[in-house]
């Protein structure tokens, strides 16, 4: 089952980056986060230059977590939002147009390695991403030291809320044949958990905290200022087995119907 596994995975990533789009992804991604990082941080430096004293010193890594890698962090989420989608959306819909998909399934190979494999390789290309956005942090780490604690806290929660993510993008892919659909679908989805919580607010105080507990990027934000919360993990890691099990059952309901 491993070698059939790392077969389709090692398919699925030559398929990606044999096509233009997945240079071209990685290039926006890595010049849009360079791009925040150094706004935030001239931002940051100049308010510094401007209220610095002995105290703000004392506070530098407090600061630092606050006023840069908090709002990088909230700013890569929404990058996420409108990126992941074209990671995501070419996974079964291309091979259904295609005709493909019924060959795939013929082969001696479990749904579940299907998924699995389609799954990783999409969370392998996001991982590139996220490493290619390291090399500001090691920029700025040569210019004012902070704990990288927060660092760390920040790329595993990008990491767990990116899964999440693409293996919806990769359910969402599932169910339709064109790669438009599946993107435009998975953008209004995952923008949709980012709204829950401002439609909650205007609901009253029950259904903000309702939402709000829904809201996946909701549990980002524990990431995002340094605190790893096991809650927020476990609803990460819950989110993202559901949405496999969803797309499990739509490749089995496909088969027992062709």
């Amino acid at each position: 089952m491993a070698s059939k596994f790392f077969a389709l995975y090692k398919k699925e990533l030559k398929i990606f980056f044999s096509l233009p789009i997945a240079y071209v992804l990685l290039a926006v991604f890595t010049a849009l986060s360079g791009y925040f990082f150094s706004s935030i941080a001239d931002y940051y430096a100049a308010v510094s230059l401007r209220s610095m004293n002995q105290y703000n010193r004392a506070m530098m890594d407090l600061n630092v977590v606050e006023g840069i890698f908090r709002p990088y962090f909230q700013n890569i989420v929404v990058m996420l939002i409108l990126l992941l989608p074209i990671i995501t959306m070419r996974v079964f819909a291309e091979e259904k147009r295609e005709g493909t998909s019924e060959l795939l399934f013929t082969y001696p190979v479990s749904d579940l390695s299907i998924v699995a494999a389609k799954f990783v390789s999409t969370l392998t290309i996001y991982a590139a991403m996220l490493v290619s956005a390291l090399s500001s942090f090691i920029i700025l780490r040569f210019s004012i030291p902070f704990d990288v604690g927060p660092v760390i806290s920040g790329f595993f929660g990008l990491l767990l809320l990116g899964a999440a993510f693409l293996m919806m993008g990769v359910f969402i892919s599932s169910t339709t044949e064109s790669q438009i659909a599946a993107a435009a679908v998975s953008f209004g989805a995952l923008l949709l958990l980012m709204l829950l919580p401002w439609a909650g607010q205007s609901a009253g105080p029950f259904w903000a905290k309702v939402l709000g507990n829904l809201s996946i990027v909701t549990h980002f934000d524990s990431f995002a200022k340094g605190v790893l919360d096991t809650s927020d993990i476990t609803y990460c890691l819950t989110f993202t087995a559901i949405f496999f099990f969803l797309t499990l059952r739509v490749l089995e309901s496909k088969q027992w119907r062709g």
